[in-house]
């Protein structure tokens, strides 16, 4: 019942903002009372954060001698990690633009992994990790939660032919790997 309730939370709180979600509404759409909810988790700051804990929990990174190689794994990871639950996206934005303000101490531990990874990629490089962090995170999050806009901005455009979708990833990796071999 717990990830359920996970799962409910992260579709309200992704769509709805942090101060905009009720305990009521999830517990709504999940067909039970309030205090059920409140048998599982304390209030909606502990189940906010559960959210963060139990998804970015998961991430797991490969990481060997070789920075191309490791990097690729890198991006691909955080690639599928953010398709298979593209609300997450969206709620990682929203709390990236208010500063973390509606995070523990723990969650905020668990989503430094990704950091914490691209640091032992980048060691021995003079590559500053959060800006490669930011541009990864950023054009993920960003391209996820402009997909609706692009496809209303592409049906528009009539002067020339631009596509709303292309490979992120591959797009990514080259951009970093040419970025890394130029700073080297």
């Amino acid at each position: 019942m717990k990830q359920k309730i996970i799962k409910t939370a992260l579709k309200h709180f992704a769509i709805n903002g942090y101060k905009n979600t009720s305990m009521q509404d999830i517990a709504e759409e999940l067909n039970i009372t309030k205090p059920a909810l409140y048998y599982h988790f304390k209030n909606k700051n502990d189940l906010y954060n559960a959210i963060f804990i139990y998804y970015f929990s998961k991430l797991k990174f490969n990481i060997s001698s070789d920075i191309f190689k490791d990097l690729e794994h890198y991006i691909d990871t955080l690639d599928n990690f953010f398709k298979k639950e593209s609300l997450l996206a969206k709620l990682l934005s929203k709390e990236i633009s208010c500063k973390f303000r509606n995070l523990n101490k723990e969650s905020v531990s668990i989503i430094s992994k990704m950091i914490q990874a691209l640091n032992k990629i980048l060691k021995g490089t003079n590559i500053n990790p959060f800006f490669i962090q930011n541009l990864i995170i950023s054009s993920f999050t960003t391209y996820l939660n402009t997909m609706e806009i692009r496809k209303k901005i592409t049906s528009l455009i009539t002067c020339c032919e631009i596509s709303s979708e292309f490979d992120l990833k591959k797009e990514l990796i080259l951009t970093i790997t040419n970025y890394i071999k130029a700073k080297q």
